[in-house]
């Protein structure tokens, strides 16, 4: 049981990531862990975006991690790889 229900990277304390377990995570959790990112963003860091008044073309976040799993067309990613990507933009943006 996590010691704090809000939180779900924390598991008594400590991270899920240092302890090794890695689970899957339904789309709503990536969001939190990534920063509180909105549904359209994480679909944009997906496939990318073109924006139909310029004709611009932005490319999908290369390192961003594909989800593992579609079940019932819900998306689910290793929280593992969620957690490597978001220690990694908080480091780039340090």
């Amino acid at each position: 049981m996590p010691a704090n229900p809000d939180n779900p990277n924390d598991f008594e304390g400590i991270p899920m990531s240092a302890i090794g377990i890695d689970t899957l995570i339904p789309a709503p959790a990536v969001r939190l862990i990534c920063g509180g990112i909105s549904d359209m963003t994480l679909w944009r860091w997906l496939n990318g975006e073109t924006d139909p008044r310029t004709g611009k073309t932005t490319p999908p976040v290369a390192d961003f991690p594909k989800p593992t799993r579609t079940i019932n067309r819900r998306r689910y990613w290793s929280r593992l790889e969620i957690e490597r990507f978001a220690a990694g933009q908080r480091v780039d943006a340090a």
